[in-house]
């Protein structure tokens, strides 16, 4: 008994340690966008988490910024709900210490990432632009379409490449479910 005892009281400190550690705050917040064209605003919130040593799960990188959607009804009180990691990433996870998140563009039923990575020390670039469409039958956002443009510099010219995937090379993918 007294064994199960310090089982419970090490679990119950270790939970809330961890607590501490993961202090959040609200990075950015979009409200007023009607997301899923019902003419009521709708809010998607980045969070970001205190994460120096911050991993989920056992991936091998820090997870720091929760992207959170909220469609909302009349009175106010979400309809819909998603949250996910691994949109975002942390903000020093980059060659060149600079934030990859750039932006976030919503436009009618749909809103799109756009993160920027720069490799040191070739100086090349890769732009990403990822899209989630809001699909009324699941009350859902799908990924819609991923773009990478890539530009390298060679011989002190410019070149640009750029890539499109869409549903047809991934698949259905939700807000929550993307990786």
């Amino acid at each position: 008994m007294i064994r199960f005892t310090l089982i419970v009281l090490s679990l119950f400190f270790f939970n809330n340690l961890c607590k501490a550690q993961k202090q959040r705050y609200i990075f950015k917040k979009y409200i007023k966008n009607d997301l899923n064209n019902d003419k009521i605003p709708d809010n998607i919130e980045i969070e970001k988490i205190q994460c120096k040593n911050h991993y989920i799960e056992d991936d091998d990188y820090p997870k720091c910024r929760i992207v959170q959607i909220d469609l909302l009804k009349k009175d106010g009180t979400p309809s819909f709900s998603a949250s996910n990691d691994n949109i975002i990433p942390c903000s020093d996870c980059n060659e060149d210490i600079t934030d990859p998140f750039k932006d976030l563009k919503i436009k009618k039923n749909s809103f799109s990432f756009i993160l920027e990575y720069k490799f040191i020390p070739e100086g090349n670039k890769m732009k990403e632009i990822i899209t989630f469409k809001y699909d009324k039958l699941s009350n859902n956002f799908i990924l819609h379409k991923k773009v990478r443009i890539f530009e390298s510099h060679k011989n002190g010219e410019v070149e640009s490449r750029t890539e499109v995937e869409t549903i047809k090379n991934f698949g259905k993918i939700y807000f929550s479910d993307y990786r």
